[in-house]
């Protein structure tokens, strides 16, 4: 046998399992070396793929000039971004340290012991409640209830205030390495893009369908859920404010994250609250707090996301609120991102399974025969 008629038969069984062996052993070392700035690139990649349009004109505005124009973006994102959350980071941190004092120094026991005497007429209404129930309430059990949570209260805002303001400098290198990402990927997209296509087995046309819905979700979440997290944010800060209450920006940044919830979103933070306040006898507080907030919740959650959002995800409430909740508990912040995109993806393949490759399977020869045991209720 030629040398000629070998090469056209194609690589040897030895040679398969040598080139699978290395690639997997090279895809190892690879992963663990990216490892680190895993969500890094994973916010580089839905950042360039949203503002890629934008990109792409002000190249034809810069006459071709790509490089330029990925600078000229970068720069708007260092400025528009990094200094906002530069001072957010720093102040949510003073007000988490501020909470840890309240809730350690400031608020002795003679202070509380004092209040909740003054409480003793709502601590006897609440009791009236409380008695069908078999409880009931005193001064000294509520002091060691609030004693004991404040401590932990405390505790974990010292310890967030205390991480946040130690990592400062790191969360503006990542920042500024996160802009870096960003510039190669608009410079270099295409490219990328291409060697991606070619290198995997699946057919070029799954592969950005896959890659569609990616953004659509991504797109959904970031601008969608992204827009309508800071509103609810910032409207909880500010009645925080208006209404004297503590740390009014670091409750409203919780807010914030917590409206990419469905359906519960910021009630989380306004309806314990709203509760603290009637049971301490501050009845116009309380409803000065529940009523702004709860028509905000109910606006953007059944009026606002549905006209952003519309039917780009094209997930089900259930999905993403379990997707949202399992990425944070898996990944940390991150997972409110990682989470949902990668759901969407994953109903994207089973999907390109069922419509293209299911009756492939059902069809796989069994003995010699097709086997029929897959389609039999088709």
């Amino acid at each position: 046998m030629s040398a000629g008629s070998s090469r056209e038969s194609g690589p040897g069984r030895a040679a398969w399992i040598g080139l699978l062996f290395a690639l997997s052993v090279c895809t190892v070392v690879v992963v663990m070396v990216l490892a680190p700035f895993f969500s890094v690139i994973l916010l580089a990649v839905v950042a360039a793929g949203l503002i890629r349009p934008s990109y792409l004109k002000l190249v034809r505005a810069f006459k071709g000039r790509r490089r330029a124009a990925a600078v000229l973006i970068c720069i708007l994102l260092l400025v528009v971004l990094l200094v906002p959350a530069f001072f957010i980071a720093h102040e949510v941190s003073q007000e988490a340290l501020a909470i840890y004092e309240l809730s350690t120094t400031q608020l002795t026991q003679e202070k509380l012991l004092e209040v909740l005497g003054n409480r003793q007429q709502q601590l006897d209404r609440l009791n009236l409640i409380l008695e069908p129930f078999g409880a009931k309430l005193t001064i000294e059990k509520v002091y060691d209830l609030l004693a004991a949570v404040g401590v932990r209260i405390g505790g974990f805002f010292y310890k967030q205030g205390v991480s946040l303001a130690g990592h400062l400098v790191r969360f503006a290198f990542g920042f500024i390495f996160w802009v870096l990402v960003v510039f190669y990927l608009l410079v270099d997209g295409d490219t990328f893009r291409k060697w991606i296509e070619g290198t995997f087995p699946l057919p070029v046309d799954e592969q950005r369908l896959v890659a569609d819905r990616f953004m659509d979700m991504a797109s959904s979440l970031v601008i969608g859920n992204g827009f309508a997290a800071v509103i609810e944010g910032l409207a909880g800060g500010l009645v925080f404010a208006i209404l004297g209450l503590q740390g009014p920006i670091l409750w409203g940044v919780v807010m914030a994250i917590l409206a990419f919830i469905p359906v519960v979103g910021i009630s989380l933070i306004f309806i314990p609250f709203t509760i603290f306040l009637l049971i301490a006898g501050e009845t116009t507080r309380a409803f000065l707090l529940f009523v702004p907030l709860a028509g905000v919740a109910t606006a953007v959650e059944y009026w606002l996301k549905p006209l952003l959002v519309g039917r780009r995800a094209e997930m089900h409430t259930l999905l993403v609120f379990l997707s949202l909740i399992g990425g944070i508990m898996t990944f940390g912040a991150v997972g409110l991102l990682l989470g949902p995109l990668m759901m969407t993806a994953f109903l994207t393949l089973a999907g390109i399974y069922r419509e293209r490759y299911r009756r492939f399977a059902s069809e796989t020869k069994v003995g010699g025969e097709p086997s029929r045991t897959l389609v039999q209720g088709e």
